[in-house]
């Protein structure tokens, strides 16, 4: 079965002192999809150590990472300076997937690079390159049913 190339681009906030309600509040910026810490997560349960704030792209999955990134920018620059006031209190990153067939070209302007500074957030990128598993091989062919006959050399 062939694997499917795609790119996700996600931002978050973490912090022990400042929930995801107060982050809220401070940026005027609705997350996506947050947490509380204590709270259990994911498919096992985990309990979450920290208060969790995050963005998720909404670029399709199949567009490049540029364009992932830009348009999260893009919805971030206005709280850019607000974000940055939290580094202090708080784990900020931008954390970019990239699954395709052949290693993807990592090229970042140095305007973007310029708004993740001022937002004092570390940049991730995990590239995972993706290899089409061969077909199983057929199966060999089961031996023909024994009718009865001798073969071989001679009858014993």
């Amino acid at each position: 079965m062939a694997q499917r190339e795609q790119t996700s681009v996600v931002f978050k906030i973490s912090s022990a002192s400042l929930s995801a309600r107060e982050l809220e509040t401070r940026l005027g910026l609705k997350p996506d999809l947050s947490w509380k810490a204590g709270e259990a997560r994911g498919a096992f349960g985990a309990v979450e150590k920290l208060h969790g704030f995050v963005l998720e792209s909404d670029r399709p999955a199949q567009n490049e990472l540029g364009d992932h990134l830009k348009a999260m920018l893009k919805r971030l620059a206005p709280h850019a300076q607000k974000i940055g006031a939290l580094a202090k209190d708080a784990t900020i990153e931008m954390t970019c997937q990239v699954h395709r067939k052949s290693g993807p070209r990592l090229r970042f302007d140095r305007d973007d690079l310029r708004w993740l500074g001022v937002m004092g957030a570390r940049l991730d990128v995990d590239v995972f390159i993706l290899v089409d598993k061969p077909a199983p091989a057929a199966a060999p062919k089961p031996p023909a049913p024994d009718d009865g006959k001798k073969r071989g050399f001679g009858a014993f």
